[in-house]
């Protein structure tokens, strides 16, 4: 069934905790990536069929027309009594029988073209709802995969050579470059940063192990009591089991050594 592939990939991707990943499944996101090319060619051909049908139709409807104006153009250059004669005999039977036979085949006709247009384009949105859901699947899958592969980096200090090799074997040769590149453009930024800030002294922003924040305040449980402490916002208590609010600044090192626990957002 259309989408089971993409399903089974996300399915996998919701297993993947900070201190577990299973292997790079390259055959499931081939099965994926075939299905959604396969899914493409059939919408390119239904569309070129549609096209083309338009086309035929188009260059039927001029044909027709042509003709009916060389007949009307030909009757015309007849004698008047000769074209009398031919219209009140035929009268009875062109306008009768021949007309309506003539206005039901092109109902008939326009309206199974109409039917062929829509089943089409029901099956070409279907197609393109699902190539679009195996593409947010694969991101889905790949992304979860770089964010485990991130927080292990920061976790060995941006060291590569650290990476576990039973844990090496489980990412692909593409998320074994990413972990090289990655560690190596950290080190140049902070390199860089260095040079221009503090020449003299030495950054070293992996010491908590931690990803970069991107948050200022940050939510904190409380493991064991700190008593009160002041912040910039003034003195806070902290009492064990309780929950704050805080500038990450203020309460950095306390997490450090398990004092306070960070609440991640659900």
């Amino acid at each position: 069934m259309l989408g089971d592939e993409a399903f089974r990939l996300v399915k996998e991707a919701k297993n993947i905790t900070t201190e577990h990943i299973p292997p790079y499944n390259e055959e499931q996101v081939r099965l994926v990536t075939q299905e959604t090319r396969y899914l493409w060619t059939r919408i390119e051909e239904m569309i070129a069929s549609l096209n083309t049908a338009d086309s035929q139709g188009t260059a039927a409807r001029d044909a027709g027309l042509s003709d009916t104006q060389d007949t009307h153009m030909d009757v015309s250059d007849q004698p008047a009594t000769l074209l009398q004669a031919q219209t009140q005999g035929s009268e009875r039977s062109h306008t009768g029988v021949g007309s309506s036979n003539m206005a039901f085949g092109t109902e008939n006709s326009q309206t199974k073209s109409n039917e062929v247009v829509e089943n089409t384009n029901a099956q070409s949105t279907l197609y393109l709802v699902t190539l679009n859901r195996n593409k947010r699947c694969l991101l889905a899958y790949h992304h979860k995969r770089m964010e485990f592969v991130r927080s292990l980096l920061w976790s060995l200090h941006l060291a590569p050579s650290l990476v576990p090799p039973q844990l090496s074997l489980r990412l692909s040769p593409e998320e074994q470059n990413y972990v090289r590149e990655y560690a190596k453009l950290n080190s140049a930024y902070r390199d860089a940063v260095e040079s221009q800030l503090c020449p003299e002294d030495s950054l070293d922003w992996t010491a908590n192990g931690e990803l970069p924040p991107r948050d200022l305040f940050i939510e904190v449980r409380v493991i064991k009591d700190c008593g009160e402490i002041v912040t910039e916002n003034g003195v806070v208590n902290l009492q064990a089991g309780s929950q704050h609010y805080l500038h990450r600044s203020d309460i950095e090192h306390l997490i450090t050594i398990g004092y306070l626990e960070h609440v991640s957002p659900c």
